[in-house]
């Protein structure tokens, strides 16, 4: 059905709609541009950082310390099984490469099967 004008009521009711939501647009940008925006200082990031580099150091402190109590313990135990019992060092040897060779095979053999 068209006006006096010749256009239609459908585009009156569009060009409504396009007005309306600019204008909503509008007014959710003039809220955005009213809300207050907190930055923190400098000196609190600064310190943030610093608390979080000496968290790190101790945590790879503590790290470092483990492994190099674990290797000690595992260099000792190798050591005594190898010069004390060479046979029972050698078994350990290839217990290891065996279980090493079937739990590779099993993982690619489940990588496999998934595809």
């Amino acid at each position: 059905m068209k006006n006096q004008k010749g256009i239609s009521s459908s585009d009156d009711k569009m060009d409504k709609e396009f007005f309306d939501t600019i204008s909503a647009i509008n007014n959710g940008l003039d809220k955005l541009d009213s809300m207050d925006t907190y930055v923190p200082d400098d000196k609190w990031f600064e310190r943030m950082v610093l608390d979080q580099q000496v968290i790190q150091k101790k945590k790879y402190r503590r790290e470092l310390a483990w492994f190099i109590l674990s290797a000690v313990l595992i260099l000792s135990g190798v050591i005594f099984t190898m010069l004390e019992l060479p046979i029972l060092f050698f078994v350990l040897q290839a217990v290891t490469v065996a279980i090493t060779a079937i739990y590779s095979y099993k993982g690619v053999q489940k990588q496999v099967d998934s595809r």
